[in-house]
């Protein structure tokens, strides 16, 4: 008898566990209401397509009578083992190199040099960000006269110098080269997330620095970076699944030439599907590029849990 009374809780617990239950469910509510529209529309113009690729890249896809017929995996196989795949896949691990060389580095020191600045430092930033404003598009095609043979910007300054000209975008050997030498230049966003970065350090840290006698290379190296590593870490990790998903600059400037000198895995998932309409080997592309994506973005996470370890 004494075991069931402390087995069973109380009739008056059982009586008050509906109404404690109830404020819980209300408050639940409101987040469901507005959670539930971008939960539902995530759920279709994102995982809906992802399983649809996956269906997709089990068949030889027919047209006429799909899905045609079921092949498995055997698309996937084709993919990874064939020399164009390779290639693609090489063009666009170099194309990230080349944008990590001359582009990734330049918004942290542009954001560092901006922190320094007291006087007309709102005007710097504008300056830094207004590009930001500015399509895509027309920027791509304004760098794409620039690195013209015959009557680009580039070639003139080349022959100011003295220097032979180059055919740049035409040229495989310089054209990954070509195409990622305007993120040189900086500016845009990663100014502004590095900068909220920076002034979010506690002005007691750098006044002490300034106080033990460290001047600004010291407070830059010792202090600034290593708290602003973390935003350094989450942005590489966009970085990385951005060149793995680069299209549209390479698509404006080159549309992946000469040959497949600067075609990207994009861009091959592109010419399968909608260029030689073969779907399923399409989709077999793009299923490659998200074993990718997840596997070096698993890899950097992995990293820097350890760091902070």
């Amino acid at each position: 008898m004494t075991q069931m009374q402390a087995t069973n809780p109380p009739a008056d617990a059982r009586r008050r566990s509906p109404r404690l239950a109830l404020p819980r469910i209300k408050k639940i509510i409101p987040a469901l209401i507005f959670l539930g529209p971008a939960v539902i529309t995530f759920v279709i113009f994102r995982y809906y397509p992802l399983a649809q690729g996956l269906y997709m890249s089990l068949f030889r896809w027919d047209n006429v009578n799909p899905p045609g017929t079921f092949v498995g995996l055997n698309n996937m196989g084709l993919v990874i083992t064939s020399s164009i795949f390779h290639e693609v896949f090489i063009n666009t691990v170099l194309l990230y190199v080349f944008g990590m060389l001359f582009g990734f580095w330049v918004p942290i020191v542009q954001s560092l040099f901006l922190n320094e600045i007291r006087r007309g430092h709102y005007l710097y930033r504008f300056l830094y960000v207004l590009p930001v404003a500015v399509p895509g598009i027309a920027f791509l095609i304004v760098w794409k006269y620039i690195w013209h043979p015959e009557f680009g910007l580039a070639n003139a300054a080349m022959q100011l110098l003295s220097l032979p000209k180059q055919f740049w975008l035409s040229d495989p050997d310089l054209v990954k080269i070509t195409l990622r030498l305007p993120s040189l230049l900086g500016g845009g966003m990663g100014i502004l997330i590095y900068l909220a970065a920076i002034q979010n350090i506690s002005p007691e840290i750098i006044e002490a620095a300034i106080m033990d006698g460290a001047n600004a290379w010291q407070r830059t190296w010792r202090i600034i970076v290593p708290n602003i590593m973390p935003i350094v870490g989450i942005l590489f990790v966009l970085s990385l699944t951005g060149s793995l998903l680069a299209f549209d600059d390479v698509w404006i400037m080159t549309a992946g030439g000469p040959g497949y000198s600067s075609t990207t895995l994009v861009m091959g998932v592109y010419q399968q599907a909608f260029v030689q309409n073969q779907y399923g080997m399409g989709s077999a592309w793009a299923m490659w590029i998200l074993i990718f994506t997840l596997v070096f973005t698993l890899a950097r996470l992995l990293t820097m849990r350890e760091e902070r370890m």
